[in-house]
């Protein structure tokens, strides 16, 4: 029966009968979306997070951005540069051309050498976090990130002389001026801080998500700034959908995900 009508009236009629014990329509189902990216298959954790189903329903926005507060990325790897928030507003010449303070922050910002080049230097940290949340995704190449069409701004907050993440806190405010909807930590210390704390409020107060680690250490302890009121925290479980030993944990975590042996 094609007309909806048709089709309730037939229903409740059926159902009015003392000798049927349930009457519906049959629904015929459809194959969950699968993006055509190289790796997909290797991507376990987006099975058991159900992305498939999801991006049945909602494949993200290019208006959305998630920033990456990490150790920086390469910038032209071909799964992230085409899913880098641009600020085309500031190109790279030398001028601050829209008067935020920061010169030729076209593709990010690094809060630990106070530069416009978010590379990564000393560690693949950063690379690895973006690649799982805002690989370009549905490309025939690479990985398929869980964003789907979201963007991301690269932040790098560690200094290339050291590796100290020296700008890890600054980046967040960076983050929440530049508008970014989430603002990922996975990073942290287990001491708590005031100005930690203002800063993850201020973030929140402009609009921001501030998404942060609980910590590797298998403890029941603070973890900041996931423990900090504001933050969303996020502890860690793993292939098996089951919490890591040495994911720590506590009344101040407020989900799981899965974070160990990911292809990214």
């Amino acid at each position: 029966v094609d007309d909806k009508n048709a089709m309730q009236k037939l229903l409740r009629q059926l159902k009015a009968q003392k000798n049927i014990l349930y009457a519906e329509q049959l629904v015929i189902p459809q194959l969950c979306y699968a993006p055509s990216d190289t790796y997909l298959s290797r991507q376990y954790q987006l099975s058991i997070i159900k992305a498939f189903q999801a991006w049945e329903i909602e494949k993200g926005d290019s208006s959305i951005v998630i920033a990456i507060t990490d150790t920086g990325i390469d910038i032209d790897h071909e799964d992230l540069e085409p899913n880098v928030a641009y600020n085309y507003a500031d190109p790279i010449n030398g001028i601050d051309d829209d008067n935020d303070g920061y010169i030729d922050n076209y593709r990010g910002w690094d809060t630990g050498d106070n530069d416009n080049d978010p590379s990564a230097f000393s560690s693949n940290h950063g690379n690895n976090v973006a690649g799982l949340s805002a690989a370009k995704t549905d490309n025939g190449k690479g990985i398929a990130g869980t964003g789907f069409n979201c963007k991301f701004l690269p932040i790098k907050i560690d200094t290339d002389l050291g590796g100290w993440l020296i700008g890890a806190y600054d980046g967040i405010i960076y983050a929440a001026d530049q508008g970014a909807d989430i603002i990922n930590c996975s990073w942290g210390s287990y001491t708590y801080g005031e100005l930690g704390n203002d800063i993850i409020n201020y973030a929140t107060a402009k609009g921001s998500l501030v998404v942060a680690a609980v910590g590797n250490d298998g403890r029941d302890a603070p973890f900041y700034p996931a423990a900090y009121a504001n933050a969303l925290a996020v502890g860690m479980t793993d292939s098996m959908d089951i919490v890591r030993d040495n994911s720590n944990y506590g009344y101040h975590v407020d989900i799981m995900a899965i974070g160990h042996g990911m292809w990214t």
